[in-house]
């Protein structure tokens, strides 16, 4: 077992760019860390720094309090699963899981019995003799993943190992790599841009922008309460609606002209961001009552995507440019031209100051209605 710990960890390429600017992160032992974001944000990068396969150009990466920074990828007892598995194609699943072993002098009857036992935790053993070619993607992942096991490594890391298999694979394998590192309890660390494998797979998500950590926590907390904007607009799917607002004394002016009260302390006259996640907004029907608190805005129906169980309506509300996502109930009747009355609570919202940065103060209070 083991535990990482990154401390103001930076990659600088020879022609000066910054691919990682001081990373700091402490992973306990056995726990299954979920680095997440967009392509060019440096989450792979960390994780072959954390491999060994790029160099650190400033701080410290320690695995069980041992310094690593100078050590080769095979002196850190790390074991990597790749996207592409990166199986020998003439080699047969035995002695694809044994190679590494046989490598490192391990005595046969140890590797047979090591081999074995992986192959039976992956139910990989009735394919042990079969060549890559004959095996399903999902069972080329298996192998990948049993000749990581077999070396009974302290770390685990996974870059996006999913992202070639079709999506009722990757549900069934995300379920299977959750419950083998619960099994194992091995530390992991799991790269992946899938938000959806982010959240179901992590103990915690670390979600990264432009080589730094934008926010670290449970997958529910950075749902729930997103440090910046760009977290908020990550996590999440269908991505969360900004809504541009302005302080007036203590009251949030909506694009409509509606408006929001809020707990005194922000700055008069503030451009300021309000976000709603399509989920949280509550389509009123004929004759509802409005809720006490928050704000019912209008907003009509451009295009509408039926998912079964749920329905997602873009609509626009007057004064925004962009479209409102909206997460309706799959029977709910909207369609194309309707007009959808919507109810914004306020301890379902979010919002953002003009760095960017979470702000708290809405929250003190309850919220009135606006027009509707």
């Amino acid at each position: 077992m083991a535990t990482l710990q990154l401390s103001a960890l930076q990659k600088r390429y020879a022609n000066g760019f910054v691919a990682l600017h001081g990373v700091d992160l402490a992973v306990e032992d056995g726990e299954l860390i979920v680095i997440v974001g967009p392509s060019g944000c440096g989450k792979s990068t960390l994780l072959r720094t954390l491999a060994g396969l790029e160099s650190i150009t400033s701080g410290e990466l320690t695995i069980n309090g041992r310094r690593v920074n100078e050590l080769e990828p095979a002196e850190r007892d790390i074991a990597m699963v790749f996207q592409n598995y990166a199986l020998y194609p003439h080699m047969s699943v035995f002695d694809n899981m044994a190679y590494g072993l046989k490598n490192r002098g391990v005595p046969k009857d140890d590797i047979r019995r090591r081999v074995n036992a992986t192959a039976e935790l992956l139910d990989l053993g009735a394919l042990l003799d079969r060549r890559p070619r004959q095996l399903s993607g999902g069972q080329r992942q298996r192998v990948a993943m049993g000749r990581a096991i077999v070396r009974e490594p302290q770390v685990f890391l996974f870059d996006e190992p999913l992202s070639n298999l079709d999506a009722k694979l990757r549900v069934q394998m995300r379920l299977e790599i959750r419950r083998l590192q619960k099994r194992l309890k091995v530390t992991s660390v799991y790269v992946t841009h899938d938000q959806t494998e982010a959240m179901t797979l992590a103990d915690r998500l670390v979600v990264m922008n432009a080589g730094r950590v934008e926010q670290c926590g449970t997958p529910m907390a950075l749902y729930e309460r997103p440090a910046t904007r760009f977290v908020a607009g990550f996590i999440g799917s269908p991505a969360m609606n900004f809504l541009p607002v302005t302080v007036h004394g203590e009251r949030l002016r909506l694009p409509d002209g509606g408006e929001l009260t809020l707990a005194a302390g922000l700055e008069a006259g503030s451009a300021l961001t309000l976000g709603v996640r399509p989920e949280h907004l509550v389509a009123l029907d004929e004759g509802d009552a409005t809720p006490e608190g928050g704000a019912v805005i209008q907003a009509t129906v451009e295009m509408i995507e039926p998912l079964g169980a749920d329905t997602l309506a873009y609509a626009r509300m007057e004064g925004l440019d962009e479209l409102l996502v909206v997460r309706l109930h799959g029977e709910h009747a909207a369609g194309e031209g309707s007009v959808l009355r919507l109810w914004l609570s306020p301890e379902r919202s979010h919002l953002f100051g003009d760095d960017d940065r979470r702000i708290e103060a809405h929250r003190a209070t309850p919220v009135t209605g606006s027009r509707g």
